[in-house]
């Protein structure tokens, strides 16, 4: 049985995104694309430090939108986008503008 993400050493989650990486070269349909890209993001954020991701506007991956992020529980980030008031993303996913 695979180990989750968050059980993962360093190590460990760089080898998962390896793989991740591999299988989105060969990915077919955007729709596996999306999936295993959203896997990698998850696994990527289980190496970053949430205490780095203070509150305020953030660009997020593939978003046109500015994120005003309010708070981070654990590897997701809270706050609003556009008109959408609870909207959340993997840490990896932000870069603050």
């Amino acid at each position: 049985m695979k180990k989750l993400y968050s059980q993962m050493t360093k190590a460990e989650l760089e080898q998962e995104m390896k793989g991740l990486r591999e299988e989105l070269d060969r990915a077919e349909f955007p729709s596996q694309r999306s999936v295993i890209e959203r896997k990698y993001y998850t696994a990527l954020a289980y190496t970053l430090d949430p205490s780095d991701f203070p509150p305020g506007v953030y660009k997020v991956e593939h978003v046109q939108l500015p994120f005003i992020l309010s708070y981070v529980n654990g590897i997701m980030a809270w706050g609003t986008l556009g008109e959408e008031p609870d909207a959340s993303f993997p840490i990896s996913m932000l870069t603050r503008l």
